[in-house]
């Protein structure tokens, strides 16, 4: 893989010119290392990194000393150290470096500074760090960590996309092995994410909308397992309904009693068992209840520089009619497969209000909780209790 650390790239240019200093052609010195044509050339341009033992043996191929390669060469900082994901400062951005399939690929934060993405990976890397300490519920350390994280760099980061810090910066500093304890070097991050970044999705809406939601009377619950199933078997609902189907409850106060009035399913993937979850909801929007969909619509092609379009994308127009659009998008607006949609990537396109639809499309972001989501869910509870 080619190296794309300044710092290394400086470091592989260093010993080239020496290489020529000591007047030692690239034939001669893989003669002398017994390496193939074209080894030093490779190593030098940075096509292939050279292993510590061969760094030396190159040196003293070249009669010359580590002291003399490391010598005035600059010091990374902390952040720029050529891992799974580190950042390089810009004029008035940071740009994101991370491995995303065979491309080096770079996502650029708007306003950010380095020491504020040191302070997301730290918190990241602390929150994994007590698993050092063999908790019980290991899951439960990692989702608080991907929480705390991503609700400190939506906080620092405002005029970003909320999905794209999701997804092209939290999970790829989950997935680097080293903000992970060690004995998790082994460990396959992309699977483990699946998992912890749910949980994660969840107790971010949770921790952002949850107060404010406390003062209008609504609830939004999490719950185990047996929870969810205890308060489903309360609905009236013809069809069996799943527990792990349900990601949230929806528990409204009435005369100092809770009553459940829907529920919400959390996808960070529109498409990440949407279709498990559709029978559900539309088994709840027929008995009366609510049943909306909150999703980071996160979506995108391996490239250097990735766009990340989502799945219900943008609309697309002929003059003033709309006339394509995703399946997907008439999943929700024409066959109201849920209540609604709140999207968190600003690439989604919402539902135009002169649009006919049965259910609305939405984008919100994590900057305040009074939006469009929180404004639905109170609409939503009032119309219940006059039901």
């Amino acid at each position: 893989m080619p190296v794309d650390s300044s710092f290394l790239n400086t470091l592989l240019d260093r010993f080239r010119m020496l290489r020529e200093e000591s007047r030692v052609s690239r034939g001669q010195l893989e003669q002398r290392l017994i390496l193939g044509p074209g080894w030093i050339e490779r190593f030098e341009t940075g096509q292939t990194m050279p292993t510590l033992d061969m760094l030396l043996a190159m040196l003293a191929g070249i009669n010359c000393s580590l002291n003399d390669l490391l010598t005035n060469l600059p010091t990374p900082t902390a952040a720029e150290i050529d891992r799974y994901i580190h950042s390089e400062r810009k004029k008035d951005s940071l740009d994101i470096h991370f491995k995303y399939a065979n491309y080096d690929a770079i996502y650029t934060v708007p306003n950010a500074r380095t020491r504020e993405f040191e302070r997301v990976m730290k918190i990241l890397r602390d929150g994994l760090a007590k698993l050092e300490r063999r908790p019980v519920d290991a899951e439960a350390v990692k989702t608080e960590a991907v929480t705390q994280a991503y609700l400190e760099a939506v906080r620092l980061w405002p005029d970003a996309n909320p999905s794209d810090i999701w997804y092209f910066v939290i999970y790829r500093a989950y997935c680097d092995p080293f903000n992970h304890p060690a004995r998790f070097a082994r460990l396959d991050l992309s699977q483990s994410w699946k998992r912890t970044g749910g949980w994660a999705l969840e107790q971010v809406l949770v921790r952002h909308y949850g107060d404010f939601l406390e003062d209008k009377g609504i609830s939004l619950v999490i719950g185990s397992s047996e929870f969810k199933r205890h308060h489903l078997r309360t609905l009236q609902v013809k069809e069996r309904l799943e527990a792990d189907k349900i990601d949230l409850l929806l528990f409204g106060r009435r005369r100092a009693a809770d009553v459940l009035f829907g529920a919400v399913h959390v996808k960070a993937s529109f498409a990440e068992r949407r279709t498990d979850d559709v029978p559900m909801s539309r088994a709840l929007v027929e008995a009366g209840y609510v049943s909306p969909l909150c999703t980071m619509d996160c979506k995108s092609s391996p490239s250097a520089r990735p766009f990340n379009k989502g799945e219900l994308g943008s609309l697309v127009k002929e003059g003033d009619r709309v006339n394509r659009r995703s399946a997907k998008r008439k999943d929700i607006e024409e066959d109201a497969y849920f209540s609604a949609c709140f999207s968190y990537n600003r690439n989604t396109a919402p539902t135009p209000a002169s649009q006919k639809a049965k259910a609305n499309i939405y984008v919100c972001d994590f900057q305040d909780p009074d939006d469009a989501f929180s404004q639905f869910l109170v609409s939503a509870w009032k119309a219940f209790k006059r039901s």
